[in-house]
């Protein structure tokens, strides 16, 4: 099992989450499932940027080709289904 530290900004506040996986290089579709579980914000809603970046565009883009390793802060932008 791997594991990745993030900080995800979101609405204007920052929050710690864990992405565990099997994989040694996650995807961004992986990263995607993580947010949904955490934060209720389903894959559909998501922009997730990353050094001006836009992730959500390549879900099969792996973490390490954008350079996301442990610890980087990552923005997430997107609302809740109520």
């Amino acid at each position: 099992m791997h594991c990745i530290k993030f900080q995800v900004y979101h609405g204007g506040d920052i929050y710690d989450m864990v992405l565990s996986t099997d994989s040694s290089d996650p995807s961004v579709a992986d990263l995607q499932q993580q947010i949904e579980r955490q934060f209720h914000i389903p894959i559909k809603n998501q922009r997730i940027l990353f050094k001006g970046q836009d992730l959500h565009e390549n879900q099969q883009g792996k973490l390490r080709r954008y350079g996301i390793t442990n610890a980087c802060a990552i923005r997430v932008v997107g609302h809740k289904e109520l």
